[in-house]
């Protein structure tokens, strides 16, 4: 097995690198640092990278501009596709037929639900997140600054920049070696996880005054339908952050924000404060995540819906 990953490469010409559908910072900074790696590793060899859904607020890291958000299907399948940062293959969207089709895969994740469906599968639950797992498999004097602040935006985003419990002595040591390669943090970390756009806070202001606590304070949850989102002219993008905002009300156990993107299809994202495994929740549907945070889609009446994930919240309150 090999210990690096432009060793895994092996005679591959043709390279895909993809993360997860409505991508996250750790879902963009994996497959921004996997492709700027590669490209340095080698210059000769094709490498594609997708990804649905990055958001503006990545526009400062090197290479977005390169992701081919249309989905382009090659003439001929990929000689390798690099998963990253999905927990099953459906969740690679659009670029499922294109795993599919590879002649070998690999994939990335620290997913604690994570099916293990490609050839090759590296997964650690017990990182931080997929960036820091990547960063595993990295030869150190091959990490430049654009792949260092790829590899630190994936960690900010998946730890809530060092706060959540995921955040280990060893993710701290790893995002050290990152800043010593120049990352000016502070802009990195205001442009990528504080500042929003003026149609973001107006869609988050909406969410929160459509908010309501339920099962006795426990929870708080907020609907977007998709009515809403039109009156308000907001796009899928304009929702990121809102139930990270939502899990912080005093007092509340579990946070969630649902979101209409077709009739009767609800997009479900969970944060937890600790007591409560959301992953598991999210798993019974379909999804995955982790304990603390997680999502689903699931398709059916609403209140149906909401009336199940109420009892799997009360069984472990």
């Amino acid at each position: 097995m090999a210990d690096y990953l432009d060793e895994m490469i092996g005679d591959a010409k043709t390279i895909a690198v993809s993360g997860h559908i409505h991508a996250d910072g750790d879902s963009v900074g994996a497959v921004l640092a996997a492709y700027l790696y590669l490209k340095n590793a080698f210059p000769g060899r094709t490498v594609h990278p997708y990804l649905d859904g990055a958001s503006k607020s990545f526009s400062m890291l090197s290479g977005l501009s390169d992701i081919d958000s249309v989905f382009t299907v090659p003439e001929e399948p990929y000689d390798l596709f690099i998963s990253l940062d999905c927990g099953s293959s459906d969740r690679l969207g659009k670029c499922e037929p294109l795993f599919r089709a590879a002649k070998h895969t690999i994939q990335f994740d620290h997913h604690i639900t994570n099916t293990e469906f490609a050839e090759e599968n590296y997964v650690n639950s017990a990182a931080s997140s997929t960036c820091e797992v990547l960063f595993d498999f990295m030869r150190k004097d091959m990490i430049d600054l654009p792949v260092a602040e790829a590899l630190y935006t994936g960690i900010l985003h998946d730890t809530g920049v060092f706060k959540y419990s995921c955040t280990s002595e060893k993710t701290m040591c790893t995002a050290g070696f990152l800043m010593s390669r120049g990352i000016d943090t502070a802009a990195l970390i205001d442009r990528t996880f504080y500042m929003k756009t003026f149609s973001q806070l107006k869609t988050l202001g909406y969410a929160l005054n459509k908010s309501e606590q339920v099962l006795g304070g426990k929870m708080v949850l907020s609907v977007l339908t998709a009515a809403d989102m039109r009156a308000i002219g907001a796009t899928v993008a304009d929702t990121e952050g809102i139930v990270s905002e939502l899990r912080t009300t005093e007092g509340v156990e579990v946070a969630v924000f649902v979101r209409e993107d077709a009739p009767e299809t609800y997009k479900f994202s969970l944060r937890s404060n600790g007591r409560v495994d959301v992953s598991s929740i999210s798993a019974s549907f379909g999804g995955g995540g982790h304990r603390l945070a997680s999502g689903f889609t699931a398709k059916g009446n609403l209140e149906n819906i909401l009336t199940e994930v109420y009892a799997m919240v009360m069984l472990q309150l």
